[in-house]
């Protein structure tokens, strides 16, 4: 069935002229390259796409030219005919990347020159350990520490009493450091908060 079915298929082909063949080879080429030349120019999605693909398509329609002539020429002319195609077909690949090239080269002048005119931001200022004064730190870790220790004599849930200690153990790293950072004054008033809803929950 098999051999049959690729018989009847020749024959029809083999029925075709000669230029009905060439043509549509040529044509459906010729249509796919102008396709991508022109979205090239209209799409930046096709424009930033791969062109490798239009390469692959040449590879396979030099072997489908070189299958057609064969139906109808001779081997050496065949064979010339489409190592001709071939080689054009890569002029016309690298057509596409040259225009690609030069469309994504343009784009990104432009954006270089829109950001060229935007006003620079200038930059925030660094903060410094100085910006926590030594004695008020000193007095909050102090009461922190208190506030802990009362806790810890309550009898506290197991995951809330885990939460003290913790604060505890942060608070008393702050102590022995003496000097904060702005960062570390942050982490300092989350416990502050985290600690005064625990004295309302257990009543210190």
């Amino acid at each position: 069935m098999f051999n049959s079915l690729i018989k009847e298929t020749m024959q029809f082909i083999q029925s075709l002229p000669r230029e009905a063949v060439l043509y549509v080879v040529l044509g459906s080429y010729l249509a796919v390259f102008f396709a991508t030349l022109i979205l090239s120019f209209t799409s930046k999605k096709v424009k930033r796409a791969d062109k490798k693909p239009f390469l692959c398509l040449t590879n396979a329609y030099t072997g489908v030219s070189l299958a057609a002539l064969l139906l109808f020429a001779e081997f050496a002319n065949a064979v010339m005919f489409a190592a001709l195609f071939w080689v054009a077909g890569y002029l016309l690949y690298g057509l596409l990347i040259v225009v690609s090239l030069r469309r994504n080269g343009e784009s990104a002048a432009r954006g270089d020159k829109l950001a060229s005119l935007m006003p620079i931001a200038s930059p925030s200022p660094r903060p410094t350990h100085n910006d926590v004064p030594a004695a008020k730190t000193a007095v909050r870790l102090e009461h922190a520490a208190t506030v802990t220790d009362k806790l810890l004599e309550k009898n506290l849930a197991k995951s809330d009493r885990q939460d003290v200690e913790r604060m505890r153990n942060n608070i008393g790293v702050m102590q022995i450091k003496g000097a904060l950072s702005p960062a570390e004054a942050d982490i300092l008033n989350d416990n502050f908060n985290a600690l005064l809803k625990l004295m309302a929950k257990y009543n210190v």
